[in-house]
């Protein structure tokens, strides 16, 4: 059992706090309301920037049964002119994972984060705005290894997002997803697996201290929906050279309702769906991992729209000489939306661009030193949702 305590201090600049672009700088152009929020977008602006990381993290490892992490992370940001825009992260987790002599299986995840920054959430409501909101979500697991040979595995997720301010209502919600799979070892650290889930997505109603309409949004009309979803792939036991799995499959999403708050009706969705992450030890120094997901995401309570989400992107880590390492990463992902009534083209797309390097150098064990750049970039067909941005970070990390 370790018990590890981390801080970490940076410094840099941001090219685009807001993450806006120059066609929002007119005041008089109707797109500079931000539609997630109804909110004025602000004009591009460029700032230095302060963090103050800290972290707690307890180990225990069983050896041949399995692991215990614990731990903490924060992440405070402050800007050098825009003390507004100061915001904030907190997350703590829970990892466990065990396997008995007899062939149970029992695993549990919990990651709960608190904070306001202003990369929005899952479905990208609020970018460039701190707007103060939680979530928390569980998976658990539990089955019975046959042999070493077959296992029968059940599967609970839970999820909630939660936002402060009741103007967001509309992005509050909660998952709750069930399922059941099967897996065949057909190598020595290689399973293949067929797994059926099956959940529920529900929205909140309209608080009542922020109606003023005459219509508002509540359980008849809301976009709450149902989803069943087959998956098939392959896993892999850690210690090898391969990790993680190759998960494929389709999803079938249905809402609950007929038509939303405005009378639109609401449409049905079924396509293929992915939750693919591979991680490959190329050689001792030099690790690589791929990562392919897509996902349907409905994009609030109040509307029929939702987007299907697909994404792919690799990572590198690389040992270097002289106690240098390098990280970097690059991502691709392209968001197709259903209706867009409300914007200015009736099919909206996104292509969204994420790239990183990182150099790491340790000065001592317990100490080491980092630079690192990151490229953001949204290019829409809805020319007021596109922006770039460029990240400059030096950073001093601790561990004791």
């Amino acid at each position: 059992c370790r018990w590890f305590r981390l801080c970490a201090w940076g410094g840099g600049y941001d090219s685009n706090i807001y993450l806006s672009n120059s066609w929002n700088n007119n005041p008089n152009n109707p797109g500079t309301v931000d539609p997630a929020t109804g909110k004025l977008r602000k004009p591009e602006a460029s700032d230095y920037i302060f963090h103050v990381m800290p972290g707690l993290l307890l180990n225990y490892n069983m050896p041949e049964r399995g692991t215990l992490k614990l731990g903490y992370e924060g992440d405070w940001a402050f800007y050098k002119d825009n003390t507004s825009q100061n915001w904030n992260n907190q997350t703590g987790f829970l990892d466990f994972n065990y396997k008995a002599p007899s062939g149970l299986l029992l695993g549990l995840k919990n990651v709960y984060r608190i904070g306001n920054d202003p990369y929005g959430d899952a479905v990208q409501s609020g970018l460039g705005y701190t707007q103060d909101r939680w979530t928390n979500g569980t998976n658990v697991k539990g089955g019975w290894e046959f042999s070493d040979r077959f296992r029968v595995i059940g599967y609970y997720d839970w999820y909630r997002q939660q936002y402060k301010d009741p103007r967001n209502f509309t992005q509050n919600w909660n998952d709750n997803m069930g399922g059941v799979g099967f897996e065949m070892k057909v190598m020595p650290k290689t399973w293949t697996f067929l797994r059926y889930h099956y959940g529920m997505q529900n929205f909140d109603d309209q608080p009542e201290y922020v109606l003023g309409v005459t219509n508002p949004v509540n359980t008849n009309n809301d976009a709450s929906n149902t989803r069943s979803r087959v998956t098939t792939g392959l896993a892999w036991d850690g210690g090898g050279k391969l990790g993680g799995e190759l998960n494929v499959g389709y999803e079938w999403l249905s809402f609950q309702n007929d038509v939303d708050v405005y009378g639109t009706k609401y449409e049905n969705r079924n396509t293929w769906v992915a939750a693919t992450s591979i991680d490959y030890q190329a050689t001792s120094t030099t690790k690589l991992t791929l990562n392919v997901n897509r996902a349907i995401r409905p994009t609030g309570a109040d509307k029929t729209e939702y987007y299907d989400d697909t994404l792919a992107g690799v990572n590198l880590i690389q040992d270097l000489p002289y106690k240098f390492s390098m990280a970097a990463g690059f991502l691709y992902s392209r968001n197709d939306y259903n209706t867009l009534a409300r914007f200015t083209t009736s099919d909206r797309s996104d292509n969204n661009y994420n790239a990183n390097i990182n150099f790491r150098y340790l000065i001592r064990p317990w100490l080491n030193a980092s630079a690192g750049y990151r490229f953001m970039k949204k290019d829409s067909n809805d020319v007021s949702q596109s922006f770039d941005d460029q990240q400059v970070m030096v950073t001093v990390g601790a561990n004791y």
